[in-house]
């Protein structure tokens, strides 16, 4: 590609969406790689799964709420996705801890590994499952659990039971942390989001709930659950 149409494609973007790449799979039948704003991004459904407005949420939540671990504390992401959560822990906080990465669907991850160059991260494990059987056959434990799981703009909702919960906490180091991240872009998601976290509430020690307005009409709320040390 000449340097006049990459410069004429990133100008565009500016006015409008550029796609660079198209996936499908059962879970997302339309994954899209696309170029914003002179930002490159991964779409799904309607909805950005990483590098757009999920990932300027993530980065808002640390920002408010950093991550205290050391470089032998391991993180978990279910739901990864193609891997902002990663890139933000490991550029942008600097932190050179072991990550492994969950994701359910085969698409996104050859989506993250061929656009967005993620295992250039090192120290990185990506393992493609699904979540829910990943936590019930799993006895290791991590000392940050980062839980992101979507299909489109809805969290599955076997994924915000009490059960899933309970689950994962047994998988924290003493100390650690879930956080959960729910997008309430409608009553019944806000009704969701409430249900949540009154099963966090009943499940940890410590819980917190941090409200991040990229939307300001749909915000993200990251709910937070501590065990104690």
């Amino acid at each position: 590609m000449s340097f006049a149409k990459d410069a004429f494609i990133y100008l565009s973007s500016f006015t409008g969406e550029h796609i660079i790449a198209r996936y499908s799979s059962t879970l997302n039948p339309v994954i899209e790689v696309a170029l914003v704003n002179g930002r490159y991004q991964l779409n799904a459904g309607s909805v950005n799964y990483s590098y757009g407005p999920l990932h300027d949420a993530f980065r808002k939540y640390f920002t408010k709420d950093p991550p205290l671990l050391s470089e032998e504390q391991e993180v978990l992401i279910l739901g990864f996705g193609g891997g902002s959560v990663a890139v933000i822990l490991r550029d942008e906080l600097l932190l050179n801890v072991p990550i492994t990465g969950v994701e359910a669907d085969k698409e996104m991850l050859n989506a993250a590994r061929e656009h967005f160059n993620i295992e250039r991260l090192g120290k990185l494990t990506l393992v493609e499952d699904d979540a829910l059987d990943f936590v019930e056959q799993n006895s290791r434990q991590w000392a940050l659990i980062v839980i992101d799981i979507y299909i489109d703009a809805t969290v599955p909702p076997a994924f915000e039971t009490e059960s899933f919960i309970q689950k994962v906490k047994l998988l924290l180091l003493p100390g650690g942390k879930v956080v959960f991240n729910k997008f309430a872009g409608n009553q019944a998601a806000e009704n969701e989001r409430k249900a949540l976290e009154a099963i966090f509430k009943h499940t940890f020690d410590k819980v917190q709930t941090f409200k991040i307005p990229v939307n300001k009409k749909a915000p993200n709320y990251m709910i937070t659950g501590s065990v104690a040390p």
